[in-house]
């Protein structure tokens, strides 16, 4: 699958530095991205993997538009109650940002929408 980078990646990855511009395609591989030369960035599920990379699709673009907006919105607002166990029956990670993350496409339109009142405006 690819993936592409939403958000400057300059830093050491698995196999050394790496300065991936906005826009840049990597390749995910068993968990693992990888740039063009065959290094090793990160795992697709590490803090770097979710801060700079998601999946180069449309879906991808989406998730990241309600990511990027439901960050902010607990930021400002706290997490409250949205993320107790068991709201969230399953999950180990307690996180509030891995079980936004990790949510399915359709639980993640739904936050959005009782958080905004609409689906994300994609331009």
């Amino acid at each position: 699958m690819e993936y592409i980078v939403y958000k400057r990646f300059r830093g050491n990855g698995i196999d050394g530095a790496f300065n991936l511009r906005y826009g840049t395609v990597v390749s995910e591989i068993e968990g693992f991205l990888f740039a063009a030369d065959g290094r090793r960035i990160c795992a697709a599920t590490s803090e770097n993997g979710w801060e700079h990379f998601r999946p180069n699709t449309q879906e991808g673009a989406e998730r990241q538009k309600m990511l990027n907006d439901l960050y902010r919105w607990y930021r400002k607002n706290g997490c409250g109650e949205d993320f107790t166990d068991d709201k969230w029956p399953g999950q180990e990670n307690g996180y509030w940002k891995n079980r936004l993350r990790t949510a399915s496409t359709e639980r993640l339109e739904k936050i959005y929408q009782e958080k905004f009142g609409g689906t994300p405006c994609m331009q």
